[in-house]
C-alpha cells in the first residue's frame, strides 16, 4: 500500500505531461483549419478580404445617410461593378468593414434602387434618363403630350367619348411616341444625373437639357410674331416656352422678359388626326378670244370667285407639327366662278400684229398646284431652323407642278431616288428641283419632285407644267416644297398673293 502511494506523483505527473500534448496539438491543428471568407472585387480588381459580406452591406447602408435623406430612399447599395465572392483560405489577412468601406468609397459611387429609361430611334442611336420612381416618366410624358395637344382632346380621346364630326372639325385617331421606349429597374450610382420630381423631368423632355432658358427684354415695336422669329422660333414655340401668352395677337410691354428657348425634344410625340374642313377651291381663269380688243391686250369679263369644298384628311402631327397630309376625299359645296378673261385677236394696221405677253402686275401670280391641296408647313422658324418656304401635299403622287410666272429655269436636279428619306442630302435635300428666276432678283425654288419636265435656260410661261408633285430628297411624304428669294433672302410665299 504504501508503495502505491509513492507511485501516485508519478501517475500525476504523466496525466498532466499527456494533457499538455493534447490541448497543443489540438490548438496547432485549429490554427491550420480553414477559413469562410469573402474577397471584395471592383470592376475585376481585388480591393480586400472581409468576414462578412451583409455586414459590409450594413455598414455601407448605416454610413450613407445623407444620400438616403437626399433621395428620400430607404436604403443605399455597394456601387456598380463590386462582386462579393465567397472563398475558404487559411490567411489572417482580413480587412474591417470600415477599411474596405473607405476603399470603395475613394475608387466609385455608391447606388440607390431606381429605373433607367432606354429611348432608342429608328436608326438605333440610345438616350438613357435616369428615374427614381417609374411613374414620374409617364406623368411627364403626358404634361410634353399637352404641350402639343389641348389637354381636353387627349382626355376625350383615352376616355373614347370623341364627338362624331357632322360638319367639320378633327378626331384623334391614335397617339404613340415613334422611337421605342424601355424602362427597367436598375441601381443606378447617385453621381449620375436622377429625376425625382416630373417639373424637372417634363422641362429635360421638352427641351433637351436643364440649362437656364435664354431670355429676351421687350424693345419698342416688338411684337411676339417678331420677337419669335428674330430669335429663331416659331410662333407656337414662343407660346409653348411663354404659357402666359394665349395668341400671337397678345401684346408686350416695353422691358417685360420673355423665354426665347428652343424647343428640342427628346423623342417624338406623333399624333394621327381625322380631319374634316372647309376649304376654298380655286377658280380657273378661263380666256376667250375677242376681236374687238387689238393683240396683246386683254381685258377681265368676269372676275373669279372662289368656291367652297369640304376636305377630308389624314394628318400627322410629330411634336406638334403637321407633317404632310393625305387628302381621301373632297366634296364641292360652294362652286367656283371662273375668272373670264378676253384675249384680243384685232390686228394693227399695216400688218403690225403687237405680240408680247401682257406685263405682270406685282401679286399677279400662279398657284403651283393643283387646286385640291392642303398648307402643312408654313413659312418661319421651327426648332431653331428657319423653313424657308411652304410645303404643299395632298395633290397626290405625280399631279403637275405650273410654273407661277413667266420666267428662266436656272438650274435643275433630275437624278434623285423617287421615294425620299430622312437624312437624304440628293438635290441639298430637296431631291429633285427646279429653280426659276422670274425677274427683279426673285427666284422660285420647286422642291421633292418627282419627275422634271425642263431644262436650265429654258423659258416658261405662267401656268405651264414644269414636273410632277413627289417624295424626293430628305422627305416625310409626298408634297412641294415651294420658296421664294427676292435678292437671295427668303420670303413667304403668301406675300406674293
Amino acid at each position: 500500500m504504501n508503495k502505491l502511494k509513492s507511485y501516485i506523483p508519478i501517475i500525476i505527473s504523466v496525466i498532466v505531461s499527456l494533457i499538455i500534448i493534447t490541448f497543443t496539438g489540438t490548438v496547432k491543428e485549429n490554427e491550420d483549419f480553414p477559413k469562410e471568407v469573402y474577397n471584395v472585387y471592383l470592376d475585376g480588381k481585388l480591393l480586400g478580404t472581409i468576414n462578412s459580406k451583409s455586414s459590409l452591406e450594413k455598414y455601407i447602408d448605416k454610413e450613407q445617410k445623407e444620400l438616403k435623406e437626399d433621395y428620400d430612399v430607404d436604403k443605399v447599395y455597394v456601387p456598380n461593378g463590386i462582386d462579393i465572392e465567397k472563398c475558404v483560405t487559411h490567411t489572417d489577412n482580413v480587412l474591417s468593414e470600415k477599411e474596405i468601406y473607405e476603399k470603395i468609397k475613394e475608387e466609385k459611387s455608391f447606388t440607390i434602387k431606381g429605373y433607367v429609361v432606354t429611348i432608342t430611334d429608328s436608326e438605333g442611336n440610345e438616350k438613357s434618363i435616369n428615374l427614381l420612381e417609374k411613374d414620374l416618366f409617364d406623368k411627364a410624358t403626358k404634361k410634353v403630350l399637352n404641350v402639343f395637344v389641348d389637354s381636353k382632346q387627349v382626355d376625350l380621346y383615352e376616355k373614347d367619348m370623341q364627338e362624331e364630326i357632322e360638319t367639320t372639325g378633327s378626331l384623334i385617331e391614335n397617339i404613340y411616341i415613334d422611337e421605342t421606349i424601355n424602362i427597367k429597374e436598375a441601381l443606378i450610382p447617385t453621381n449620375e444625373l436622377i429625376f425625382t420630381d416630373e417639373t424637372t423631368l417634363t422641362k429635360y423632355l421638352l427641351f433637351g437639357s436643364l440649362d437656364k432658358d435664354e431670355e429676351y427684354i421687350v424693345k419698342p415695336g416688338d411684337t411676339i410674331e417678331t420677337v419669335a422669329f428674330n430669335n429663331q422660333l416659331g410662333i407656337e414655340e414662343f407660346l409653348i416656352v411663354n404659357p402666359e401668352f394665349t395668341s400671337s395677337n397678345n401684346l408686350l410691354s416695353v422691358g417685360q422678359t420673355v423665354s426665347i428657348a428652343l424647343i428640342d425634344p427628346i423623342f417624338s410625340i406623333v399624333v394621327e388626326k381625322h380631319v374634316v374642313e372647309d376649304m376654298p377651291k380655286p377658280f380657273d381663269t378661263v380666256e376667250k378670244e375677242d376681236s374687238s380688243l387689238y393683240v396683246g391686250s386683254t381685258k377681265t369679263q368676269t372676275e373669279g370667285v372662289n368656291g367652297v369644298q369640304r376636305v377630308t384628311s389624314k394628318v400627322k402631327y410629330v411634336n406638334g407639327e403637321e407633317q404632310p397630309a393625305i387628302i381621301t376625299n373632297a366634296t364641292v359645296i360652294v362652286e367656283p366662278i371662273n375668272k373670264v378673261v378676253l384675249k384680243g385677236t384685232k390686228k394693227y394696221e399695216n400688218g403690225y400684229t403687237g405680240g408680247g405677253t401682257p406685263a405682270q402686275v406685282s401679286g399677279n401670280w400662279g398657284w403651283p398646284t393643283i387646286s385640291t391641296y392642303k398648307v402643312t408647313s408654313y413659312f418661319g422658324y421651327r426648332w431653331g431652323r428657319l423653313h424657308a418656304g411652304i410645303d404643299i401635299s395632298g395633290s397626290g403622287f405625280g399631279s403637275p407642278i405650273y410654273s407661277i410666272g413667266s420666267g428662266v429655269v436656272t438650274e435643275v436636279v433630275n437624278s434623285c431616288p423617287g421615294q425620299g428619306y430622312l437624312g437624304s442630302t440628293c438635290g441639298g435635300g430637296y431631291g429633285n428641283v427646279i429653280y426659276v428666276n422670274y425677274g427683279n432678283g426673285m427666284v422660285v425654288k420647286y422642291g421633292h419632285l418627282n419627275t422634271v419636265y425642263t431644262s436650265v435656260g429654258q423659258r416658261v410661261s405662267k401656268g405651264q407644267v414644269i414636273g410632277t408633285m413627289g417624295n424626293s430628297g430628305s422627305s416625310t411624304g409626298t408634297h412641294l416644297h415651294y420658296e421664294v428669294r427676292i435678292g437671295g433672302d427668303p420670303i413667304d410665299p403668301f406675300k406674293l398673293y
